[in-house]
């Protein structure tokens, strides 16, 4: 049987966390309340970090989930929901979307695992439980840990969309485990890195070290077992299939300081930045 973990964030608020917000007192400042994707987050926090040297605002993130930032940016509780998903995405109806990046989800496998590539229909079959241990893949004998993502997750929903079959459609990927924690990006990757036998999906960017990217696998995406050839998303991230948008979500066309702060981010020195944090720029 495959051991199905839910990562928990440590540091919650409001049912996520604040990874960034302003310590400044500035007198007369607007607040911009940013909230949602984990993987949006910390750009997002680093954009925070450097404008508001420039403008006389605090903006706070708050890291929740791709689909709480879309129900914050609808019911206007942020002024700047942050998403995962791709733009045109069904979840963003009725919002304006600007994508600021694009972003590259990789499976990442632990130390024991003895892989260093899959197919797409080997992850299926991992993530339905058909397979349940490294050496039907090629790797050691040792049972497979899964490790997953929450319903909210715009990674989990790219994740199931990209692997969706006619046998295995997205509903059924994760159908034969029972969790209900959410899990933040950067507490994957811990996981991971601590659990030799783990596999897991994260965006790209969110791998700061030579360690955690030596993780990633490469990948091959044929939709005929058997051909095409593996990509590996550290070497060859040209041809590497899996990308998707990261888009923030305003109610209605943004106006005033926000429209300012997400011209800005579109800007050559925003999208420098989104490029160093580790996304490819637009």
């Amino acid at each position: 049987m495959i051991l199905a973990i839910a990562v928990v964030g440590i540091v919650c608020l409001a049912g996520g966390y604040m990874i960034g917000s302003s310590t400044s007192d500035k007198e007369g400042a607007a607040t911009i309340f940013a909230e949602g994707s984990t993987t949006v987050a910390p750009l997002m926090n680093k954009y925070a970090e450097i404008y508001e040297g420039y403008e006389n605002v605090r903006i706070e993130v708050i890291a929740n989930g791709s689909q709480n930032g879309v129900d914050a940016a609808n019911s206007g509780n942020a002024d700047i929901g942050m998403s995962s998903r791709n733009k045109g995405h069904s979840s963003h109806a009725g919002l304006t979307e600007t994508k600021i990046a694009t972003d590259t989800v990789v499976l990442i496998v632990g130390s024991n695992a003895g892989i260093t590539s899959l197919t797409k229909h080997q992850i299926i079959d991992i993530y339905n439980g058909t397979i349940t241990n490294w050496n039907q893949v090629g790797g050691n004998n040792a049972t497979i840990v899964v490790v997953d993502r929450d319903q909210g997750s715009g990674t989990r929903s790219y994740f199931e969309e990209s692997f969706a079959s006619t046998t295995t459609p997205a509903k059924t990927l994760n159908s034969t485990r029972s969790w209900t924690s959410m899990a933040a990006t950067g507490a994957v990757i811990s996981y991971v890195e601590s659990n030799p036998n783990a596999i897991a999906y994260v965006s790209l960017g969110s791998l700061t070290t030579n360690a955690e990217k030596n993780m990633a696998l490469s990948l091959n995406m044929n939709n005929v077992e058997g051909s095409g050839t593996a990509v590996s998303p550290i070497s060859d991230l040209s041809n590497y299939p899996l990308k998707r948008d990261l888009v923030l979500l305003t109610k209605g066309t943004p106006t005033g300081k926000i429209a300012m702060f997400i011209g800005w981010m579109l800007s050559p020195e925003g999208q420098k930045i989104a490029e160093e944090v580790g996304f490819l720029p637009l």
